[in-house]
């Protein structure tokens, strides 16, 4: 499993490598961007694959690390290109929509529900497609590309809807907590 969190833990530095070097050239950004939807789409695979060959089912730290290593990803890049080459708060809201209403949601939840059953965060279709046209949003933000306002639409959408499904999955279980077991 060791592998799965390095691979989430690379798109941190990444974030890093993109801060320092915006701004110098739009490819080499673009290909930062790159590796870390890369380093996305494998840390699940390798992952599942982990829990396959060993039967390990056990509740892993990747299943929170990997969108906070996400999100510092999204947000340290947004912040190399807002002090680089400023572009509309207005898009910045839109590419984030999801984490200005996820994050305070899912920290009131886990005060709340703490200590209550497993978290309703993971990962599922809507929040993966979010996450993707986060990453879209950032591509067409660095190439300024005139499809920028209709991806961040996209992102926007897709991370509310992606927030709605948390909160229909969260609520299902905590329903789910509080049925009678039938013995």
């Amino acid at each position: 499993m060791w592998l799965a969190h390095a691979l989430t833990l690379s798109r941190i530095p990444l974030a890093v490598v993109f801060w320092a070097t915006y701004g110098r050239d739009r490819w080499w950004s673009i290909a930062i961007v790159a590796a870390a939807v890369l380093t996305d789409a494998a840390d699940g695979k390798v992952a599942r694959w982990w829990r396959r060959r060993t039967g390990d089912q056990r509740v892993s730290p990747g299943e929170w690390l990997d969108p906070v290593a996400d999100k510092v990803f999204v947000l340290l890049v947004l912040g190399a290109i807002q002090i680089h080459d400023p572009v509309s708060w207005g898009i910045i809201a839109l590419i984030v929509a999801r984490e200005l209403v996820l994050v305070p949601l899912a920290t009131l939840y886990r005060l709340v529900a703490h200590g209550r059953g497993a978290h309703a965060f993971k990962a599922r279709a809507i929040g993966k497609a979010a996450t993707i046209a986060e990453f879209a949003a950032l591509i067409a933000l660095i190439l300024h590309s005139a499809a920028l306002l209709p991806i961040a639409i996209v992102a926007a959408v897709l991370g509310l809807a992606a927030v709605i499904d948390y909160i229909t999955c969260a609520r299902h279980e905590a329903h789910q907590d509080h049925r009678p077991r039938s013995v």
